[in-house]
This record gives structure tokens, sequence and C-alpha cells, in this order.
């Protein structure tokens, strides 16, 4: 038997079982809701780490990430022409989660760092002047049957500092503090939204010319998801199908999580809301709040007024930021400084003994397993009170020597609110009624049938679809049959999230899951023959 028949005989059994499930679910997408998985950047690193090793590279990212943060919260932060430079440093370092979206016809899977914080949407494309390595093939727009050129003359050209025109060609040109840069073409394909695998028609940059990232350690990322307020962004490109929402719901501990786009159901959580504070200058888009004031336990800070507020817009001082891609939260030195101390004041009480750990956080005491009076941290908005039960306050060190610290880094800027505290809270940015949404929730991860179809998935379109390229050289009409079933691979996880959404019996998902896991060592064992 050819390898080529192996390959479609292997295929055609996946797509029997899509047909198949199908007898017994309903595969549809009825409430209108766009999800990502939201897969933390660690799960690319090193997974020998201690727990102290492992906050101290998360105190080490929220550092990078501040610097990130406040490089880009001046005015001249942004690109204008090929000679300017934007001063940030921006990697896998400085971001905490990434998502798999799918670009073009055929589609081309490209992982990239999701960023709050970033305006445009771009990944490496062929073919490349300089091209950082990628694990994943990089995406080709001459492959893809959709692409097409920004004109020049659209408004998103003609209206955005990040692009210029050079010969009748939209273009951009970023450039990076640590020496990185990525150069390219403004583009348009269709973007596929796993598992929804949702079409929508984006800009996004087709960047040919990168230098620089360290996109590692396993060559994974891409490029950038930018979801800030910019018109280049995410959220304001697809705005109007999704009513100019998206929220997430950070699973404990810094757990695998989903990204969603549009109306979340909220009918009965105690929701809260604050609005976003524009600063009064141009180039700012990221999501600014009023923070007023600060109790520990039952002690109210008393801050002056404005202590959190936004002081000088030309060089990004003050003001305080709402951010998914810090771990932990950073506070202004001052009143970082007062909320140690009182900190202190409480523990001192208690006769606990300080101790210096490595994970790089200020005030850390030694656990006593009789202690349990652990105060909580609120952090008091306009209109809104956020509090923060213990679990998310400290970080408790279990191994070898047990100890706690209060999850609080000093910043010399900016206050930055981290994904730390935003732990088993759906947060809804509301950008189209400028506001914050927030309520307590206890937040579930990608469902277990979900988040393995999408292993299997991503291992067996990757595989195939590149196999398929080279068999196409040599079967006539095979391109166009790898593309039908491709597609229809894809039908399977639909109907396995409508299966979990009917709460389907634990038992015979796993045995049908099981059955997809062989089935795509099978495809594998005969792709590598």
């Amino acid at each position: 038997m050819s390898q080529i028949h192996q390959s479609f005989l292997v295929l055609t059994f996946f797509c029997c079982l899509a047909l198949l499930s199908q007898s017994h679910f309903t595969a549809s997408k009825s409430d209108g809701l766009i999800r990502l998985q939201l897969i933390p950047v660690d799960s690319l690193e090193p997974q020998n780490l201690n727990e102290s090793q492992k906050f101290h590279g998360l105190v080490e990212k929220s550092k990078r990430r501040a610097s990130y943060l406040k490089s880009i919260s001046t005015l001249n932060s942004s690109v204008l022409n090929p000679s300017d430079t934007i001063p940030i440093t921006m990697n896998t370092q400085s971001s905490l989660y990434f998502v798999n979206i799918g670009i073009g016809r055929p589609i081309t899977q490209e992982p990239l760092l999701v960023d709050t914080a970033s305006d445009l949407i771009w990944t490496q494309c062929q073919p490349c002047i300089n091209c950082f390595p990628q694990t994943f093939p990089i995406y080709d727009p001459r492959q893809s049957a959709t692409y097409g050129r920004l004109p020049c003359n659209d408004p998103l050209c003609e209206n955005n500092r990040e692009f210029s025109c050079v010969n009748d060609v939209c273009v951009y040109d970023e450039r990076y503090a640590n020496g990185a840069s990525t150069k390219g073409i403004a583009s348009e394909d269709l973007f596929f939204f796993f598992p929804d695998s949702i079409p929508e028609f984006l800009v996004f940059g087709c960047s040919d010319d990168n230098q620089g990232f360290p996109f590692g350690p396993d060559n994974r990322i891409s490029g950038i998801l930018g979801l800030s307020m910019s018109p280049l962004s995410l959220i304001s490109q697809i705005g109007g199908d999704i009513n100019h929402k998206f929220s997430y719901c950070l699973v404990y501990p810094l757990a695998s999580s989903t990204l969603t786009f549009g109306d979340v159901d909220t009918s009965g959580l105690p929701i809260q809301s604050t609005p976003f504070v524009t600063p009064h200058a141009p180039g700012y888009s990221n999501y600014y709040l009023n923070l007023i004031d600060v109790s520990i336990g039952t002690h109210r800070m008393m801050f002056p007024p404005n202590t959190f507020a936004i002081r000088d817009v030309e060089r990004g001082l003050g003001g305080c930021i709402m951010d998914s891609g810090s771990a932990f939260t950073s506070m202004e030195r001052t009143p970082y400084r007062q909320v140690l101390e009182q900190f202190m004041a409480y523990f001192e009480r208690f006769h606990l003994i300080r101790v210096q750990t490595a994970t790089g956080f200020e005030l850390c005491y030694r656990q006593d397993p009789n202690f349990t009076d652990y105060p909580s941290m609120t952090l008091h908005f306009q209109g809104a009170d956020w509090p923060l039960p213990k679990e998310y306050v400290y970080i408790f060190n279990t191994a070898g020597e047990k100890y706690f610290c209060v999850a609080l880094l000093p910043d010399d800027r900016l206050t930055i609110i981290g994904a730390y505290h935003q732990q088993n809270v759906l947060v809804i940015y509301d950008v189209g009624n400028n506001r914050l949404q927030f309520a307590p929730v206890v937040c579930k991860g990608p469902n277990m049938v979900d988040a393995i179809v999408s292993v299997v998935l991503e291992q067996l379109i990757s595989m195939a679809v590149e196999e398929s390229k080279e068999q196409m050289k040599l079967v006539t009409g095979v391109s166009k049959e790898v593309k039908k079933l491709t597609c229809n691979l894809r039908a399977i996880q639909a109907v396995l999230n409508d299966a979990d959404q009917r709460q389907v019996q634990e038992e015979g998902a796993r045995l049908w899951l099981d059955q997809l896991k062989d089935a795509s060592c099978d495809m594998e064992d005969v792709l590598d023959e």
C-alpha cells in the first residue's frame, strides 16, 4: 500500500469519527462566541524547576514586562518611519500566554503571543529575508488563495502611525531596544480561531525581515496577537461581531485558560464595573484604570487623591494598567513602600520570622503551621472594589523550607495589575462601553476533551498537510482531497465542544479520546515510514 494511500486512510478514519459522533451530538455554535485556548508560555520551558525557581522566573518576567509597558506608555513609543526606534523588549519572557491561530487558505497554524498592550497582529512570512527559527511552517502568502496586501489608500494604512506607504506598498518597520526588529507588509487574510474555526478577514503584519527575537526555547512562537485599544488590534477589527468585548478567566495557578470574544453569560454573578481611563494624548492604547486606594485586611490605606493617576504623559509616569501579560502586580514605589510597611506591622503582631528567599520578593516570612490569619487585600477602583483572598495575595513555598511572600513588586513609574491577582475572576474588557467588568468565579480551563483533541489536531494537521504537499507532486487531485479532509478534521473539535456542553458521560468521552489518540499515533507511524 502506498504511503499516500495510507495517509488518506487515516484521515478518512478521522472524518468517519466526526460523522459518527454527529449521530449522537449536534456540532453547532449557537452562542456566537469565539474562544481561544490561552496556553502558558511556561509550558514551553524546562519543567524541572522547584517552586522557588518558578517564582523567581515569574518575578523576572514581571520586571521585563513592566519595562516593556513603561516604554510603550510614552508618546514616542510607536514607529513613524523606518529610522525611528521603539524602546521595547518583546519576547517570550515578557508575556504569559500564547494562542494558536490559523491563517489563510489552506490554513497555516501560527502560535502567537497574547498581548493586551500591543497594537499590531503580526506573524513571520515567507519568503524570508531574515526569519528566526520556527517549529511550525512559516506562513507563506503566496500559497494562500485569500491573501491580499492592504492598499495604501485604506484608512488603516493612512491613519495609523504603525504603517507608512513606500513605493505604493503599505509597510511597517518596528525596532526594539534589545536590538530586535520586525519589518514587513501590511496585509489581509482569513484568520481561524481554534477550536471554533470561525473565519475572520483581518489586517495583519506579514513580517519577512525579523531579527533578534528570542522566541524560544523550542522556537514555537511565530509572532504577536495585539489586543490593545488600537484600531489595528484584534478586538478593534472584529468588534462589530463580538459587541466590542473580550474576556478571560485565569485558572489558578496560572494554568491553561480560555480567552473569549463576545458577550459571555453573567447572569447571577456579582458583576462590578470600573471605567477605562484614556490619557489625553494620541498613541495611548493600554487599558488604564482609576485605582483610588488599597486596603490590607480591614485597614484602608487612605492614599491621597491621584496617587495612582497618570502624572506625566510625555514620560509615561503614573497610571494603573490592567495587564494579563504580567505575572505579578507591580506598584509605584511610594505607595508600594507604605503597603509593605502595613503588611510588616500586621505580621509583627504574630511574631513571624522574616526570611530571605531567592524568589525576588522583598517581604517573606517563615510559615508557622499554627498561623492561618493571613490578611486579604482589596483594590479600590472608581466605582468598584476588587477583593483578593489570601491565595492570590501571597505566594507559598511548600517544598523544603516553607515560607510565604507578599506577591507585590515595586516599580519606578507604573502600577500594573498582574495575572496572579486576576486568578479565579471573570474579567471582561467591555471596550464598546469603555469599562472593565469583573466578578469572582471558579475558573475552569479548557475541558479535557478540547485539550487533548487540540493536541491531536495540531499534530495531525501539521503532519498531514506537510506530507500531502510532497505527495501533491505525485498524485493528481490530492491537493483538493487533502483540503477537504483537513476541513473535515476540524469538524471533530466543534462536535466535541458541543458534546462537552451537553455534559456527555466522562467515561464515554475518555474512550472516544483514546481512539483519537491511537489513530494519531498510527498517522505518525505512517508518516515516519
